[in-house]
């Protein structure tokens, strides 16, 4: 199974995913993203949304941009 990388880009900092996880493929990697998503979304409720996550095979390569901002935030009632 390839290996995905996942790093947090904002305008002022990058956090890189050292460690990656192994994953079917590409869309599997996305899906990956978006729980990603909505967990920041529920540790940090206050963070807005300029931020977005990069995703990088085991070569380097960024196969997929995942924005938050086209992610629909979960209303909680």
């Amino acid at each position: 199974m390839p290996r995905y990388f996942f790093h947090f880009v904002s305008v002022d900092h990058v956090l890189k995913d050292t460690d990656g996880v192994e994953l079917a493929g590409l869309s599997a990697a996305h899906g990956h993203a978006l729980r990603l998503v909505h967990q920041m979304r529920v540790r940090l409720p206050q963070a807005n949304d300029n931020w977005l996550i990069e995703i990088s095979d085991e070569t380097g390569k960024k196969p997929l941009v995942v924005l938050p901002s086209l992610r629909p935030r979960l209303k909680v009632v």
